[in-house]
């Protein structure tokens, strides 16, 4: 009789020793928030300069996040350049100012006929 009552609390003892493993084991790790982000913008920006107006729309991106709403980086941009009358697609890279949804974006499409360079400056708005 003894060995049986030495047996069920021998048990029972493992038991509690378990289950405290158990709940040590799954307490909740701290997570740490990603600094770096890439991926595409769902973005659309309307950006002009010197005898040029360009319409943006997001590509893929590299930014730094510094706090959840505020966001530093560069990006490639599919877009629709208006010189002369004239529309053109072009791809555009731009460094990339993120508040919210709200985007400044620099837009530079390389050279145009006359070897001069062609830039723009604009907002947009990201949606994704």
């Amino acid at each position: 009789m003894k060995s049986i009552l030495f047996l069920a609390s021998a048990l029972m003892l493992y038991g509690n020793v378990t289950a405290q493993e158990v709940t040590a084991t799954t307490a909740t790790l701290p997570v740490t928030e990603k600094k770096f982000e890439a991926g595409f913008d769902g973005m659309i920006a309307v950006s002009y300069g010197t005898e040029t107006l360009g319409i943006n729309v997001g590509g893929p991106s590299l930014k730094y996040k510094f706090t959840k709403k505020f966001k530093v980086g560069v990006g490639a941009f599919p877009s629709l350049i208006i010189v002369d009358s004239k529309a053109t697609p072009k791809l555009a890279v731009s460094p990339i100012i993120e508040y919210t949804n709200w985007m400044f974006i620099t837009p530079y499409y390389g050279f145009n006929a006359n070897d001069k360079a062609i830039w723009t400056f604009g907002v947009g708005y990201k949606f994704i």
